[in-house]
């Protein structure tokens, strides 16, 4: 996804894609905000319930879209947008991949993000907004 080979940590920005995601987050524009806003209340539900210190919560886009789309009609709500969405979040909102966050792919090459929400994981993702 980032050029070169090179880690978002590595080139200490936000690759220009996502960047543009993220202003469109911060701007609250329909459906990039309704997905952050909808995982971040969905986090915060599935953290107190555990009550730990630590919980791994997994995003499935295809199914966040599914969830997004009972909520808002708009047709830039795609699966790539979802995705895209999802990863401004996290490099918008400060988080180390591997350390806060990881992705997988499944054997048919669909990604899933599991993020491991904690006090100061929320609050970053919560700054952003």
């Amino acid at each position: 996804m980032l050029e070169r080979g090179g880690t978002v940590s590595e080139l200490h920005e936000i690759p220009i894609p996502l960047a543009n995601y993220l202003h469109l987050i911060r701007d609250r524009k329909s459906p990039y905000y309704d997905i952050v806003q909808f995982l971040l209340r969905e986090m915060e539900m599935h953290y107190k319930e555990g009550q730990t210190s630590e919980v791994v919560y997994t995003i499935n886009p295809r199914i966040l879209q599914e969830e997004i789309e009972k909520r808002v009609k708009n047709e830039k709500l795609t699966t790539v947008n979802v995705c895209r969405t999802v990863l401004a979040l996290m490099y918008g909102s400060k988080l180390n991949e591997e350390k806060d966050f990881y992705i997988t792919t499944t054997s048919g090459g669909r990604r899933n993000y599991h993020v491991k929400v904690n006090d100061r994981t929320l609050n970053s993702m919560t700054r952003l907004l």
